[in-house]
């Protein structure tokens, strides 16, 4: 029995590494096939300080991250994460409580953090049954929306409460009617508000919700850091998310924005283009209050180190948090601006992955 348990582990270990690596091939490729793509080959001895350097995390060890890094933003950096190395190894060993998922769901968040800082929910759906926002069962769920939801609440987000990615299955309603359809297609489901973006983040693009994706990680004393931090536009009508065609930029520590922005294949845009802005020379709005805000939340997050924050700046101008993300985080929007995703702190996490 033990020796059967011994071979599926193995088996999925083998299964997880690779398609892993297949996934990223596949993306990668597209990248060098891009005509806006122009590659910057590695020199020899960037070469070997790269596999010198993680090789103490694993002997396999692949280029084309750094590779595509240094071809986009001119800068090689031995600190830059291998992106198979984020779901391999980083991300289980940052964050291997199993006891913390539960933050991952949406429901959860104004009932464990307080309200002020997520968005208002309206009602929740959990395993096919309906409860209002402070989790009282509701026994009629159509007549609860006719008593309690007004023409004032909308438009109103619905979306999965756990297990979404790329702002996949998002609805905006505009009335009642349209809310009750959309809450028969799922089994598990938040209601909220929609923010309302502050004119400084319009400036960017007014057509989109232009959400900050917030990287922290707790050290080994237990002190939380801020190691990057990024803006996701819309572009066509698009959401902000890469994945539906969105762009991001990254923004630097001392709160000014990378010069370019990108999309998901390492495209380059030096203006958004649908609304121009240009980003060179340009200073992120109220960056240090989102950073405060940001730890704020982070605080309350236990038992993981790795925790990513999609952070939106209300009309109030007020910071608020959209979601959290434990799992499955994206290192490209601050690697294809030349910084490393761990910053400082990648020599901490890789010395970690030796002594496990």
């Amino acid at each position: 029995m033990k020796s059967k348990k011994l071979i599926k582990k193995a088996a999925m270990k083998t299964w997880k590494f690779s398609s892993v690596y297949c996934a990223f091939f596949k993306r990668n490729k597209i990248i060098y096939d891009s005509p806006y793509f122009v590659k910057k080959k590695l020199t020899k001895n960037e070469e070997k300080e790269y596999l010198d350097y993680w090789k103490a995390v694993s002997p396999i060890v692949n280029l084309k991250t750094v590779e595509i890094t240094k071809s986009v933003s001119g800068i090689f950096d031995k600190r830059i994460v291998p992106e198979e190395f984020l779901p391999l190894y980083i991300e289980p060993s940052l964050n291997n409580d199993k006891r913390v998922a539960f933050l991952g769901n949406k429901s959860i968040y104004n009932k464990w953090f307080g309200r002020g800082i997520f968005p208002k929910d309206f009602f929740h759906k959990l395993n096919n049954s309906y409860y209002s926002y402070d989790f009282e069962v509701i026994e009629d769920i159509n007549k609860f929306i006719e008593n309690e939801i007004t023409s004032k609440d909308f438009p109103i987000v619905i979306k999965p409460n756990k297990d979404t990615y790329g702002g996949k299955n998002i609805h905006f309603v505009n009335n009642k009617e349209q809310m009750k359809q959309i809450i028969q297609l799922y089994p598990n489901l938040v209601v909220q508000e929609k923010l309302h973006q502050s004119q400084l983040i319009d400036a960017f693009n007014e057509e989109s919700v232009n959400s900050v994706r917030v990287c922290i990680y707790r050290d080994n004393k237990n002190v939380l850091h801020v190691v990057n931090a990024s803006i996701r536009m819309g572009v066509n009508g698009s959401l902000d998310n890469l994945s539906d065609g969105g762009i991001v930029c990254n923004i630097k520590p001392d709160g000014m924005l990378n010069v370019y922005a990108n999309d998901r294949y390492a495209k380059k845009f030096f203006k958004h283009p649908d609304s121009g802005f240009i980003f060179d020379n340009k200073k992120f709005p109220l960056y240090n209050d989102m950073i405060d805000t940001s730890i704020k939340v982070a605080k309350n997050i236990i038992d993981a180190r790795l925790i990513s924050l999609d952070m939106a700046l209300d009309a109030n101008n007020i910071w608020r948090c959209i979601e959290i993300n434990l799992g499955g985080q994206t290192i490209l929007f601050a690697q294809y601006a030349g910084e490393p995703f761990l910053g400082e702190y990648t020599d901490e996490v890789i010395r970690n992955l030796q002594s496990k």
